[in-house]
């Protein structure tokens, strides 16, 4: 698997990181592992497309998940070879069926509860930053969603977050709400202990 993996010894539970656009899973597991419970096996993989930048003279690669085009309002690529994927890693690397939770941030949000759905592990999906839009989601979904938004963020704005909640509930898909006021579009460390504060109120902290 191209990313990261933190194994323990005997784990309880299982989760899921998912980076945003232009990312790689080690930023999103640098920035979240410490607000994880320590029995617990982490994986942050890279999306499957890689994505060239140049920078300060030499090259690096992000990655993504999938390709949309907020112009056109369309999909180049839609969530499908991702979500189906992550599914089939999940397999390999959970063969005992441990409880899991996935947190998505930015891109990897959107996609969250489209790869909980695939995986009957599934027990929490937590979006960051993050729509769950009603044109991905279309009828309740066998686990709780929450999410974490931070009040300062231009670039996907708690309005437009809360508008699609909204529309949600119109189909009996309910989300909770978590704001955080000292955050942009990132993961600080607000965001971090909001997504503790979470995993306490689940019980996943004492799995």
């Amino acid at each position: 698997m191209d990313g990261v993996v933190r194994r323990v010894e005997n784990p309880t539970q299982v989760f899921l990181l998912l980076h945003g656009l232009q990312e790689r899973g080690k930023r999103i597991f640098r920035k979240l592992l410490p607000y994880l419970p320590q029995n617990s096996l982490v994986i942050a993989p890279n999306g499957p497309f890689p994505l060239p930048r140049v920078k300060e003279g030499r090259m690096s690669y992000g990655h993504s998940w999938y390709f949309y085009d907020k112009f056109e309002q369309k999909y180049f690529l839609n969530q499908d070879l991702a979500k189906f994927w992550l599914r089939d890693l999940l397999e390999m690397e959970n063969p005992k069926k441990l409880p899991l939770t996935i947190i998505g941030f930015s891109q990897g949000g959107y996609l969250a509860p489209l790869v909980g759905k695939e995986i009957k592990e599934t027990e929490l999906v937590i979006g960051l930053s993050c729509e769950f839009r009603t044109t991905l989601i279309h009828e309740p979904l066998p686990f709780p969603m929450e999410a974490i938004h931070g009040m300062k963020d231009e670039i996907v704005t708690a309005k437009s977050a809360l508008s699609e909640i909204e529309k949600l509930k119109q189909i009996d898909v309910h989300v909770g709400w978590n704001e955080v006021e000292d955050a942009a579009h990132e993961i600080n460390s607000s965001i971090g202990k909001a997504v503790e504060t979470l995993l306490e109120k689940y019980g996943k902290r004492s799995l």
